[in-house]
């Protein structure tokens, strides 16, 4: 757990060096993060959440 935490550290401190070097400003990733985590990371849980009810439906 500590190394994916490391190694995400470190990817998002290469965007924020690499981004402006291609003339985009490095605020777009809070922007990007955000945006993911308001529409596509509830419907990632709920798909989830589906499966696991349907499963443990079949094991009853």
């Amino acid at each position: 757990m500590k190394t994916y935490l490391i190694i995400g550290a470190v990817v998002i401190l290469g965007l924020f060096l690499a981004l402006p070097l291609f003339g985009i400003e490095s605020f777009i990733l809070f922007s990007l993060i955000e945006w993911t985590t308001k529409f596509i990371l509830p419907w990632v849980v709920l798909y989830w959440l589906m499966r696991a009810i349907k499963t443990l439906e079949k094991k009853r």
